[in-house]
């Protein structure tokens, strides 16, 4: 497939499938006040003899606080920006894949599945990756580039706008200096990490080979930031490429005189699978300092995802599940080397 103009035949159809989406409620709206919200939207799309099918739609730039792992109990989803949902949905996509006959995105050699080898996918973004991919955005929107002032606790880490003037560095969610401290790592940090494991996650990669991002499909990112962050500081086997786009009809983009909105939708296009989050569960179920109402947890949340597992796990405790993937966790733990002060968030586990 030809790259001259991939990365906006790619927006096009992927803010197209966005836009004709029929739905109640998800996509950012004027509140009764007045106020107009903002999203983000990522997608991952397969590219497969000349077509461009998008697998899976994605709002979201929110984060629950570290402290949300407490009580957690796997059934809540922490990371709400929209590149990580599109990631966990395109696993949940793998797993329908998997107990079907006819996949065409999807072949199982002997005992192992794996994407056919004719295909190739993007991640499509409205914004640069939060983090260090989007520093040189983040300096020319910003009405001031003062760094936040850091406390004792926060000295061993980047959060946010702290030390704004390094780059290259690992940076933790969220972007705001008031809000309570999440652990999570940016979404350039944890897409880096993926060139080297893979986008499967701890249940997919039990079923699959890895399987590789190949474009990073975005319009306002620079070449020097996509390049330092990507390649320079993290080089792999399977590197990104960039494509950028100036094909912009998506309506809901960020702007200083709106709000972001605290919904996120997820969407998965070939089944036709909705579904909208708040607070890290199903839009209606979320009670505060606790887990969500009964059967209020996201199709995504990690014990979701482990219950359509088709097989059987042989571990006590989630923790204990992930980490009989030695490989993957060598992995893990080799990228986290490379990138270099990766502040751990809390454990989330629960019973299997």
């Amino acid at each position: 497939m030809n790259n001259d103009d991939l990365g906006n035949r790619i927006a096009r159809t992927v803010i197209d499938e966005f836009n004709n989406l029929n739905i109640k409620s998800g996509k950012p709206t004027t509140r009764s006040n007045g106020v107009i919200e903002w999203t983000v939207l990522a997608s991952i799309v397969a590219l497969m003899n000349g077509e461009i099918i998008p697998i899976t739609l994605a709002t979201g730039v929110k984060v629950l606080p570290n402290k949300v792992r407490n009580y957690s109990n796997g059934l809540m989803v922490h990371d709400m920006h929209a590149e990580i949902l599109s990631l966990r949905l395109f696993n949940l996509f793998l797993l329908e894949e998997v107990q079907k006959s006819d996949s065409k995105l999807v072949k199982k050699n002997n005992d192992i599945f794996q994407l056919r080898n004719d295909i190739k996918l993007a991640l499509f973004v409205t914004e640069p990756p939060c983090g260090d991919a989007s520093m040189t955005y983040l300096s020319n929107n910003l009405e001031s580039n003062d760094p936040w002032e850091s406390n004792r606790s926060e000295s061993t880490f980047n959060r946010g706008r702290n030390n704004f003037d390094q780059l290259g560095v690992v940076r933790t969610k969220p972007g705001r200096s008031d809000s309570l401290i999440s652990y999570s790592k940016s979404c350039s940090d944890k897409l880096c990490l993926k060139q080297l494991t893979g986008i499967c996650n701890a249940i997919t990669s039990t079923l699959f080979d890895p399987i590789f991002l190949n474009f990073l499909v975005v319009k306002d990112v620079t070449e020097q930031d996509f390049y330092r962050c990507f390649i320079d500081r993290f080089p792999t086997d399977h590197q990104l490429e960039l494509l950028k786009y100036d094909f912009d009809l998506f309506e809901y983009g960020k702007s200083n005189i709106k709000e972001p909105s605290p919904l996120s939708l997820l969407y998965i296009c070939p089944s036709k699978t909705v579904q909208v989050l708040n607070n890290g569960v199903k839009n209606g179920s979320f009670i505060r300092n606790k887990p969500p109402k009964p059967g209020g947890e996201s199709i995504i949340c990690n014990q979701s995802l482990a219950k359509n597992l088709p097989l059987p796990i042989d571990a006590r405790t989630y923790e204990e599940f992930k980490r009989s993937n030695v490989e993957r966790e060598l992995l893990k733990a080799k990228g986290q080397t490379i990138l270099q002060n990766w502040k751990h968030s809390d454990v989330d586990d629960f019973i299997i």
